[in-house]
Order: structure tokens, then sequence, then C-alpha cells
């Protein structure tokens, strides 16, 4: 399941059917530490959240990564960095690595129109949680790409200036059916090569089935590790979601 929101820890509404009680929702991108029926996540910035809602035992298997939203647990008996929660909805997150395009090199890749496109950076990744159109060609694969012939870099950086493109690769698609989709893009090799970078200035473009090319610009702190209070009122805002249900 999905819903039309993707921000890691991003703070919404849920109504419980009563009008005088709103119930706080947060979602974020987890692996998986613990499987079973109960399972365990870690954030990517630290704090393990360990589920009060039973599922099937093999839905969660350890080392993958999911998209979840959730609302809190019991708040007040729980050990430390670690916050008891109740699933909501949630989905599985397809982990790839990124791809570069040196600079006087042939672009080959695809690039199909994405729309619904909610970026985050934590962790090593670069996450993405978006609606596609299904792919009639081969290849038919997702694609985040690094555009060095945009950039004016050197290794010595402390805060270098990179340019990205997400990019549906395939020639051919069918606008009658679409689907969301969850990815999340290693980035950890950028660290390797600029190992004097605090942070890194990441712009990410891509084809919009409504909008044209569009951008987004956001800096990128490798493996910062963060307290579960600071994730909810550095990324806190007030929207209402409306579930999308695939």
């Amino acid at each position: 399941m999905a819903t039309a929101l993707m921000v890691v820890a991003l703070t919404s509404c849920l109504n419980t059917g009563d009008d005088t009680q709103v119930v706080p929702e947060y979602m974020c991108m987890v692996t998986v530490n613990t499987g079973g029926t109960k399972p365990i996540f870690q954030m990517d910035e630290g704090p393990i959240l360990s589920s009060e809602t039973v599922m099937p035992i093999d839905t969660f298997q350890v080392g993958e990564r999911y998209f979840i939203d959730f609302s809190m647990g019991d708040t007040m008996n729980h050990a430390v960095e670690t916050y008891p929660i109740q699933l909501i909805r949630y989905g599985k997150t397809t982990i790839k690595s990124m791809i570069e395009l040196p600079k006087d090199s042939t672009d080959h890749w695809g690039n199909k129109p994405i729309a619904y496109l909610f970026p985050s950076f934590s962790g090593h990744y670069f996450n993405a949680f978006f609606q596609s159109y299904a792919g009639m060609s081969e290849p038919n694969t997702f694609e985040f790409i690094r555009m060095k012939a945009d950039e004016n870099t050197t290794p010595t950086d402390t805060v270098p200036y990179l340019f990205f493109q997400l990019r549906h690769n395939v020639t051919y698609i069918t606008t009658g059916l679409a689907y969301y989709r969850f990815f999340s893009f290693d980035v950890s090799s950028l660290s390797t090569e600029f190992p004097n970078a605090r942070k890194f200035k990441i712009k990410v473009s891509w084809e919009d089935v409504n909008a044209g090319w569009t951008n987004y610009t956001q800096y990128y702190i490798p493996n910062q590790h963060l307290t579960f209070s600071k994730l909810i009122s550095t990324k806190k805002k007030s929207i209402d979601l409306e579930p999308i249900l695939f």
C-alpha cells in the first residue's frame, strides 16, 4: 500500500472517526532489523521502531527496506532509542546503485515522464516515492543518474554541488496503466570521492508528466544521527493526507 506523500518523518493527521480526536501519523524509510510477526525497523538516522501491529510472519525479511506509515504505540514504556509503533500502511522499497554519466559521454538512457515524485535523503540513500506509467519495452528500469557534465567540482570540495536526474529508462509506455514505486538509490560512493565533504548540495531533476522538467535541491548529510524528537520537530508539517491504495 502507499500514501500520497513520501518525506522522512513527516507529520500528518489521521482522523480516527472522532472529530475531537486526532492521532499523529508519521512516515519514514526504514530497514528491517528483525522479522517475524512483530518486526523491528532501523531508521536511517538512528532510532529503532518496534511494531506492535501483528503481521504475517513472512511479511518482512531482515535487510529489506520499507517506506512505512505509522502512529506511535506505548510512548511511556520503551527502551532508549526504541519506539513502539502501530503500522498503518507500508511499501517495499527497491534498493539500487546510482549511475554516473561522465563528461563527453553518450547519454543512452530513456526518459519517459513520471509523476507525483516525493524525494528525500536519509542515511546513504536518495529515496524516491513516485508514480509512473507502465513500460511497454525493454529495458524498463528506473535510474538515478549523476550528470557530471553539469558539475564543476574538485576532490577537496567541502560542499560539492552535484546534479542528478531520475529517469524512467524505457522507450514506450501505456498511459492506461500506472504504478506507485518505492526506490532507494545508494549514494555512499560520494563520500569516498569527496573525503572532505561535510555535506552535499544536490539538485535532482525529472520529467514530470504534467509540469515538464522539474527540480528539487536539497543538502544531503551522509549518515547523520538524529534523535527521534529531533526528527519529528525538524520535519513537522500540518498536512492532511489522502491515502492512495493500489
